[in-house]
């Protein structure tokens, strides 16, 4: 990552959103599985929500009748792409997530291994992940595969992330707009700078 897109990721540390029970519950559709529900998990960091991250839940969510969606913790976004991540804490992405009208239910601060109790807790039918992603594949140099359980009970399911879009992509993107805009900026008062010393006194005689 170059220096100029580290700099803009140092900010994340800014935000002090305080989420709520009334907060949270006001960014739910409040509907549970039914009892024959298809449950659909994809899981992830889902920072800085984006068109890339609709779309991956929108194919998610046709795959069934209820689309969990497990949010990383922070530490874990950290471990897997680096200290300047996540951007948007645990609850900022969560909220964003469950924004999204795909989305039925967030597991806020989801582990990153996913368990055979879990898949059970939850009544989950098929797990599913994007083919477009950011990070390493392991965690604290563990290189266990997190979906080797619903691989192993063949609930695993691949799916071709629709659009080729990154956090990373984002968050470059966000700095040279704003580069462009300091650029043009510049060269505008440097005009009217010159101008102004340019500008002869006109009498009216």
């Amino acid at each position: 990552m170059n220096k100029s897109v580290e700099s803009l990721l140092k900010c994340k540390n800014a935000s002090s959103f305080l989420p709520t029970s009334r907060r949270i519950v006001q960014f739910s559709n409040g509907k549970g599985p039914g009892p024959n529900a298809r449950v659909v998990y994809i899981d992830g960091a889902f920072d800085l929500f984006h068109a890339g991250h609709v779309e991956i839940l929108k194919s998610a969510r046709q795959l069934g009748d209820f689309l969990l969606v497990g949010i990383y913790t922070d530490q874990i976004v950290s471990e897997q792409r680096g200290t300047h991540f996540p951007l948007m804490h645990l609850h900022e992405r969560s909220l964003s997530v469950l924004a999204c009208r795909y989305v039925d239910e967030v597991i806020i601060g989801a582990p990153w291994e996913i368990t055979k109790d879990m898949i059970t807790t939850f009544n989950v039918s098929l797990v599913v992940h994007g083919t477009v992603c950011e990070g390493k594949s392991s965690i604290n140099g563990k290189l266990d595969d997190p979906y080797s359980v619903p691989k192993s009970i063949g609930i695993f399911k691949m799916l071709e992330s629709p659009k080729n879009i990154t956090t990373t992509s984002v968050a470059q993107r966000i700095k040279a707009n704003h580069e462009i805009y300091e650029k043009r900026n510049a060269k505008k008062e440097a005009s009217e700078k010159k101008f102004y010393e340019e500008r002869k006194y006109i009498s009216g005689d």
